[in-house]
C-alpha cells in the first residue's frame, strides 16, 4: 500500500501561502492604526496640555505686568499728591489776584489721570499726544498701561464712622443729623420716602430713624440700642441692639467697634441694594460718585464734596433754614454749586468760613455768590436765597468743615493683554498722624495705606 505525496509545488499550496501572506499584512496593518491612533490621541493630549500651559503662563505673565503697572501708578499718584505745595506756590499769584486770598489746598489727585497719562500708558496713540516726551529717557513702550486713574479725598464723603473729634452722644447726634438729612429726612415730602416705605431684604419696613440707629449701633460700644429724634435733633438708648439681628435666618450679632471697610456697611439693618445704590454709592463704575465714608476724621471738604453732602452737613446743625426745609432752595443750591464748579473747575473757599458766606450771600466782591449774582443777574431764579446763620452757629460750624485733605482713595486700573488688574487703595499723608505702637514714629515720606486690594 503506497502513501500519496504531498504536492507543495500546486495551485493549492499556492493559495495557502497566498492565504498566510495576507492574514500577516492584516495583522501589520492593524497594528499600524492601533500605533497611528495611539500615537495622534498622544500628540493630541501633549499639544492641549502645551497650549494650556503656555495659556496659563501668559495670562499669569500679562496679570504680573498689569498688577505691576497698577501698583506703580498708584505710586506716582502718590508722589503728585505729597508735591502738592509746590503746585500751591506756582499758582498762587494768580490765585490771589482773582479771589483776593490765599489759594487752598489743590486738589490735584483729580487731575491723576490727565496729569499721569503719559507716563503710565506707552502706546504710541497716547504717546502722539505728548510730543514733548517723545525722546524722553525711559519713556519705552511697556507691555502694560493704565486704563483708568480715579483719585478723590474722602473728607469729600460723609463719615458714618465713629467720629475722631467726638465723644458719646455728641458723636452720635452728629453722625445721626448727617444721616438723615442725606437721606431727606428734612424735606417734606421727600422723593426718597418710598424707599422707607416698603419691606427691605429682610422682610422688615426700615424707617429713616431705624437705619440711622442701626449704622451708629454698628460703631457705638454699648450694646443699647440708639434712637434718633429728628424733631428734637436728639438720641437717647434703650433696649438691645441684637434684637432684630437675632430673628435673621442667618442671626449674627452687632460688631460694636469702628467700621473696618464701606463694603461692611452691607451688614447693616436696612441697607439693601435699593438703598445702596441711591445713598452710597450711585454709580458702581466711578467710585468718586460714592457719597459716604469710613475713613475720614467727620470733617467734610468744602472744596472737593459733592453739594448733596455739603448740604447734609449744614442741615445735621441748622435744619429749620430753608435749604434744609424748603425742597426747591434746596435744588437751587445744587444746581448752582455745580454749574459754578463746571464752569471754572478750582477750589473757591480758602478756609470753611468762606464756605459759610457764600451761603449767607457774603464775601465781598470777590466771593462767591455776589460774583456769581453780578454773572447771572440778582433775580435770576438760579440763585437761592441766602440763609442767615447766628454768630454761634458759624462757630459750630466752622469745626464741621475743612478746605483740605490728607487721606485719599486711589483706584486704578492696569491692563496688559487681556488681563485686567484694579488696585484699590486708602492713602493717609497728614503729617500730625503717627502709627500706632509697635510701629510709632514719624509719617512716612510718602504716607501710609489704610486699604490695599487688588483684583
Amino acid at each position: 500500500m503506497s502513501r500519496r505525496g504531498t504536492n507543495t509545488s500546486g495551485p493549492r499550496a499556492s493559495g495557502r501561502r497566498r492565504r498566510r501572506r495576507a492574514s500577516r499584512e492584516g495583522i501589520a496593518l492593524l497594528m499600524v492604526l492601533v500605533a497611528i491612533t495611539v500615537v495622534g490621541a498622544m500628540v493630541t493630549e501633549l499639544h492641549e496640555v502645551t497650549g494650556s500651559a503656555h495659556a496659563v503662563a501668559v495670562a499669569q505673565r500679562d496679570r504680573l505686568r498689569a498688577e505691576t503697572m497698577a501698583r506703580s501708578t498708584v505710586d506716582l499718584v502718590r508722589l503728585l499728591t505729597i508735591k502738592e505745595p509746590a503746585f500751591r506756590a506756582a499758582v498762587g499769584p494768580l490765585y490771589q489776584a482773582a479771589f483776593g486770598r490765599k489759594p487752598p489746598q489743590l486738589p490735584v489727585w483729580t487731575l491723576a489721570d490727565t496729569l499721569l497719562r503719559p507716563f503710565c500708558d506707552t502706546r504710541a496713540e497716547v504717546q502722539e499726544q505728548f510730543p514733548g516726551l517723545r525722546d524722553a529717557k525711559g519713556m519705552d513702550p511697556l507691555p502694560a498701561h493704565c486704563e483708568r486713574i480715579v483719585a478723590f479725598a474722602e473728607n469729600s464723603k460723609i463719615n458714618v464712622n465713629d467720629p475722631l473729634f467726638f465723644q458719646g452722644d455728641r458723636a452720635r447726634r452728629s453722625v445721626a443729623m448727617q444721616l438723615f438729612a442725606l437721606m431727606g429726612g428734612y424735606h417734606s415730602p421727600s422723593p426718597y420716602d418710598v424707599l422707607f416705605e416698603r419691606p427691605d431684604p429682610d422682610g422688615l419696613v426700615t424707617t429713616r430713624q431705624d437705619v440711622v440707629s442701626a449704622i451708629i449701633d454698628w460703631w457705638d460700644p454699648d450694646s443699647q440700642r440708639t434712637f434718633f429724634d429728628p424733631g428734637r435733633n436728639e438720641v437717647s438708648s434703650s433696649g438691645s441692639e441684637d434684637d432684630v439681628y437675632a430673628t435673621f435666618d442667618d442671626p449674627y450679632h452687632i460688631k460694636n467697634a469702628p467700621f473696618d471697610s464701606v463694603e461692611e456697611l452691607r451688614l447693616v439693618r436696612g441697607i439693601g441694594d435699593d438703598f445702596w445704590a441711591t445713598f452710597i454709592e450711585p454709580d458702581p463704575d466711578d467710585p468718586a460718585s460714592r457719597t459716604v465714608t469710613v475713613y475720614a476724621s467727620g470733617k467734610v471738604n468744602v472744596n472737593e464734596s459733592p453739594p448733596q453732602v455739603l448740604l447734609a452737613r449744614l442741615c445735621s446743625y441748622a435744619p429749620e433754614v430753608t435749604l434744609c426745609s424748603d425742597p426747591t432752595e434746596a435744588a437751587k443750591f445744587i444746581q448752582l454749586l455745580q454749574t459754578a464748579r463746571a464752569i471754572a473747575p478750582v477750589p473757591f473757599f480758602s478756609r470753611p468760613r468762606d464756605f459759610l458766606d457764600f451761603l449767607q450771600g457774603r464775601g465781598g466782591a470777590r466771593g462767591l455768590y455776589p460774583m456769581l449774582a453780578a454773572l447771572l443777574g440778582p433775580d435770576n431764579p438760579l440763585l437761592f436765597r441766602p440763609i442767615t446763620l447766628s454768630r454761634q452757629q458759624r462757630r459750630r460750624m466752622a469745626g464741621a468743615f475743612t478746605a483740605g485733605a490728607y487721606i485719599l482713595t486711589i483706584d486704578v486700573t492696569a491692563v496688559s493683554g487681556r488681563a485686567t488688574v484694579r488696585v484699590r487703595t486708602i492713602f493717609n499723608h497728614h503729617p500730625p498722624w503717627t502709627p500706632p505702637p509697635p510701629n510709632a514714629g514719624k509719617m512716612p515720606p510718602l504716607g501710609v495705606f489704610h486699604y490695599y486690594r487688588i483684583d
